[in-house]
Parts: structure tokens; sequence; C-alpha cells
């Protein structure tokens, strides 16, 4: 079950993404949501590397459309915890590193599912202006929706950007921090580096 919901999570984490428009910084959460969902679902489609699991493609799609609309250095800093503030700026960068590497082996094998996916708002979303909640299902003919929930922040001049993400009632980022954070406590940061290169190494 939580293997399928990380697939899952993974594929719609991916959709993500920011097609330049000038007038990001003024969309609601919902139009942020809907209209960067439907654009990156028109480039899984149109795109048979990723679709075949190609992984110099995969890392040009998360390079290149995932990056730009994520707070990806916000991410690593919640999944990794209160020992984030132990940690150098060269070890900061490595595991911002690394947990890109770590996510990308999960998208990897969850891209195919999203081709025939269409995204619908669902209502009793949140906003204060700074960060916001928004409740999506993902809808596949033939299958039962599944609901996923969108975390976002607010970033001055710059618009909504995603800081985690729920799917099937797992959050990405704090599931990531149960496993990090309790590392880092028990070895530090540099026991933390040590094992995600070992993740990342395994995967490959």
């Amino acid at each position: 079950m939580l293997r399928r919901a990380f697939l899952i999570l993974a594929s719609c984490l991916t959709m993500v993404v920011a097609a330049p428009v000038a007038s990001a910084a003024q969309e609601t959460p919902e139009q942020f949501v809907q209209r960067v969902s439907e654009d990156i679902l028109g480039a899984i489609r149109a795109d048979a590397g990723v679709l075949s699991g190609d992984r110099g493609a995969i890392e040009a799609l998360v390079d290149n459309k995932m990056m730009p609309a994520v707070d990806f250095l916000r991410m690593t800093r919640m999944a990794v915890g209160p020992k984030w503030r132990e940690a150098t700026p060269a070890q900061r960068d490595e595991m911002q590193a690394l947990f890109r590497q770590i996510l990308i082996n999960v998208y990897a094998g969850a891209l195919s599912m999203a081709k025939d996916q269409t995204l619908k708002l669902l209502p009793h979303g949140q906003n204060d202006g700074t960060e916001a909640i928004v409740r999506t299902a993902m809808v596949t003919p033939g299958k039962p929706d599944i609901q996923m929930v969108y975390r976002l922040r607010n970033i001055k001049e710059k618009g909504w950007r995603v800081i985690d993400v729920n799917v099937e009632g797992v959050w990405l980022v704090s599931n990531y921090r149960n496993q990090f954070g309790s590392i880092a406590a028990s070895e530090g940061i540099s026991g933390l580096i040590k094992k995600m290169q070992e993740r990342v190494k395994a995967a490959k």
C-alpha cells in the first residue's frame, strides 16, 4: 500500500511545474495547480523517453520542469529536520542533490501512470496568503479517483511553490522526515549523508 502511494505520489509531484506566464505571481493556489498539472501531463504524454523510464529524460523533466515550481530547499530542510541547522553550506548542498536523486529513483517507475490521468479540483482548500492547501483528485478512466493534497508556499514576486504533497494519506516530505530525522539524530549529518549516498547507489 505504501509503495503504491509513493509511486502515485511521485507521478503527481512531478506534474507540478511552472510554465512561464506573466501573471504567475497573481495566480490563486487552485489556478497554479490546475495550470501546471495540465502543462506537465501534456509534456509527459509527448515524451516517449519519460514514459519508457529513460533516466536522462526523467532527470531533464525534473530539472527543467519540476524544480522551478518547487521550494526544494525548504522541502529538503523539512525532510532533514532540526539537525539541518548544524549542517555546513556544503553539506546542505549535498543533501539537496542526494534528495533529488532519491526522488528521481522513485519517479523512474511512476511516470507512465500519468499518461491517462486528468486533474479535478476539490472544495475545502485553505489559503492564508502565505501558505495554502489545494485538494484535488486524479481521475483515471475505469479506476477509482485518487485524492491528493498539495501544500503550497507563496514566495514574494514568484508566486506559489510546492512544499509537500499528500497521496492516500501519506505526506511525501513528512515521510522522509521520519526516516532522515531519526538517522540525523542518532548519527549526525555526516551519517545521514552517508545513508543517503548508499540509497542512491543501491538504486542504480
